[in-house]
């Protein structure tokens, strides 16, 4: 933004230099890049500041902005110029129309007509204000809109109204497939999610951009409807980036104008243009402006304020500071608060805060004091769930696994759950359809990643990754909300070590039961003894995984899995181009925290006294899991038990069909002394009889 010196001096008394100017806005925050003192060709004005102004700060993309941030750093007074006001409605009502069509993108437009113009240059004193701003003069008509946009900050348009079928404007949604020519030659194919302004049969402008060549004004115009209007930022900024289009006017509408500012904008532009010898505007404006945007009203506490800033501040100096930069604020009964009315000119200031730190800079930030922070510390420390997932880390780390990390977003996988159409979570506005969901398993992308492993020479992985997921679920008030978990999942492709000569060569690969011991070993670490493996019943509801080599795990009581570990579909693993099983294991985080024991770890010295190992071998009914004999053994209440394990399975003759044994290995170990015969007799009894009523058990003789 170039703001020439002489123009600003229009509103307010400059007394300082332009180069002090320039210091005193850029510590105000609207920072000066570059001060030009001496004149050149382009810019025959001199000195001109050139300012970077924030996105937020649209108000001083205008001289009168500039001005009244100058008044309020100098408290100087500022000076608008005295604009005649026009009646709405009039003799412009009667002959031209107005019609808003997509009020949620077009709040407010407003159309003056002036008869009888001659098309000509603008005056000398225009032209050298204009080129020392960066414009370049045009015509007379076109540089006093101009001229307005940058003295007020609100974008003009001129029409030719002869040229406007039917002498009326329209401002819609652009038809699919539609075009314009716009001003620079060039045709542009329009979709519907671009607002135009349009006469009773076609587009003759992009709203908020650029008008058509179809109704520019020439030579020949005499008649001309001047536009002023205030449009949605987002839907000129979704014009631009489709249209590759960008010009003064979207620049600032992109910034928010004034809307409350279109009416004046038009009045000035047709004082300027009677005043360089045009005929006076047909009395009137059209305004159609449905829903009028009123004025923020925000409240600011003088003890707030200087909490923040650092420095006292009094209610005096608050009321005077955003006084000066135009903004209405009173004092309250208690004279410790400020009932402020915001101007829609400053659409940047939202919050008690905002006004905060215009109070700071106006004041000024130097006489904020520097001085060490200062406060109380506290003990930090890692929440429950951060040290659960260090110890699962730690374990997976320690069983071989590598831990990886996914993007939490997604597309659709071979290995979505049937009813992940309905529960999983959509983007709007995705990039793409590789990310237009929120993960709901971490499985699918782990198997992404093997396969990109796989593709670059890597035969043996062994994965881990622990992350959230989302998905749909019903609430109490019946709505569906987005729900959010934590998963750590794991996968196995391969042989977990490579051979070496203490295997004699022999590659070892993964299969079920390294990964069930995999996540039993995670278990352990964790102390979590309650935790059954169930078969897998209900195969359907998960067809990604092979429905034989597939177990659920519950923990605790739940009447639910809180996990699944299995073997890769043969279907899937045959699409996915994989040469070798490959097998996956998810869980819940959250129900490995609540599966946690309630009591600390402490520490047992190990016994030193002698163990004794007993087998049995007890036949079973092929349909009796093994899960069944491990729960049916963990109710026991034998203080002499140390540990059980399944070490044999056998089937076939010489037993009957549809049998099978199991040959179990106990260790019984005392901490008070050497276990007796009698003893360990008695223990073993105790479990011969539970396996035989909960289990249907049967002991050869």
């Amino acid at each position: 933004m170039r703001a020439p010196l002489e123009w600003l001096k229009d509103f307010v008394e400059i007394k300082e230099s332009a180069e002090a100017l320039a210091t005193r806005l850029t510590m105000g925050g609207l920072e000066v890049e570059e001060v030009q003192l001496e004149p050149t060709a382009e810019s025959p004005l001199a000195p001109v500041l050139d300012l970077y102004v924030t996105p937020n700060r649209g108000d001083c993309l205008s001289m009168v902005g500039v001005a009244r941030e100058i008044a309020a750093l100098t408290d100087l007074p500022l000076t608008l110029p005295a604009i005649p006001a026009s009646e709405i409605g009039g003799e412009a009502a009667r002959q031209t129309s107005v019609r808003i069509e997509a009020p949620d993108l077009c709040p407010r437009y407003a159309a003056r007509i002036v008869r009888g113009v001659c098309i000509g240059p603008s005056p000398q004193w225009m032209q050298e204000r204009l080129r020392a701003a960066g414009q370049r003069p045009i015509n007379n008509v076109v540089d006093v809109t101009n001229y307005v946009m940058l003295e007020l900050g609100q974008p003009l348009h001129a029409f030719d109204l002869k040229k406007l079928h039917g002498e009326c404007i329209v401002v819609r949604r652009a038809k699919a497939g539609e075009t314009i020519t716009t001003l620079d030659g060039e045709e542009r194919t329009l979709t519907p999610d671009i607002l135009v302004i349009a006469d009773a049969e076609r587009p003759v402008a992009v709203a908020g951009v650029m008008g058509g060549a179809n109704s520019e004004v020439s030579e020949t115009t005499t008649d001309i409807l001047l536009e002023s209007a205030h449009f949605h930022p987002l839907a000129v900024r979704r014009a631009c980036r489709q249209l590759n289009l960008r010009t003064e006017a979207s620049y600032r509408f992109e910034r928010i104008v004034d809307p409350n500012g279109v009416i004046r904008a038009l009045d000035r532009a047709c004082q300027l243009l009677a005043e360089i010898g045009q005929p006076e505007a047909v009395s009137g404006v059209v305004d159609i402006y449905p829903l009028p945007i009123q004025p923020l009203r925000l409240t600011l506490r003088v003890a707030r304020a200087a909490l923040l800033l650092g420095v006292p501040v009094s209610a005096e100096i608050c009321l005077n500071c955003l006084r000066r930069l135009g903004l209405n604020a009173t004092l309250q009964g208690d004279a410790e608060t400020l009932q402020v009315e915001v101007p829609t000119f400053r659409p940047d200031l939202k919050l008690e805060e905002d006004l905060i730190e215009e109070v700071g800079r106006i004041h000024g930030y130097e006489a904020i004091p520097e001085r060490l922070p200062v406060g109380t510390t506290t003990l930090g420390g890692d929440s429950n769930e951060s040290k659960l997932l260090r110890r699962i880390r730690t374990a997976l780390v320690a069983c071989g696994l590598q831990e990886v990390v996914n993007h939490s977003l997604s597309g659709p996988s071979p290995l979505d759950a049937p009813d992940d159409a309905t529960r999983r979570v959509q983007v709007r506005n995705a990039l793409s359809s590789e990310v237009s969901l929120l993960r709901r398993s971490l499985l699918p992308l782990l198997v992404e990643t093997a396969r990109r492993n796989l593709a670059r020479g890597q035969s043996n992985l062994a994965f881990f990754e622990v992350g959230r997921v989302w998905q749909w679920e019903e609430t109490t008030e019946g709505a569906p909300e987005p729900k959010e978990y934590l998963a750590v999942g794991g996968l196995l492709y391969g042989a977990l070590r490579s051979p070496d000569w203490t295997h004699h060569g022999k590659r070892e690969p993964a299969d079920f039961y390294l990964l069930r011991g995999i996540v039993e070993q995670l278990l352990r670490s964790l102390r979590i003894d309650q935790a059954a493996f169930l078969p897998l019943e209900q195969p359907e509801r998960f067809p990604q995984f092979h429905p034989g080599r597939t177990a659920l795990l519950r923990l605790g009581e739940t009447p639910h899995a809180d996990g699944i570990l299995g073997e890769l579909h043969p279907r899937l693993a045959q699409e996915l181009e994989l040469r070798e099983r490959l097998y996956l294991f998810e869980l819940n985080v959250e129900a490995l925290q609540a599966a946690l024991p309630k009591e600390e770890e402490r520490y047992h010295p190990p016994s030193r006294f002698p163990a004794v190992v007993r087998d049995l071998a007890p036949r079973l009914p092929l349909q009796v899991a093994y899960g069944e004999v491990e729960e049916a053994l963990k109710t026991l209440q034998v203080p002499i038990l140390e540990a059980f394990r399944l070490t044999d399975v056998f089937t076939g003759p010489p037993l009957p069909e549809g049998w099978k044994s199991l040959t179990l290995s106990f260790t019984f170990r005392s901490g008070t002394g050497t276990l007796t015969e009698a003893e360990v007799n008695t223990a073993v009894e105790r479990i011969r009889h539970v396996l035989e009523e909960r289990c249907g058990a049967l002991f050869p003789a």
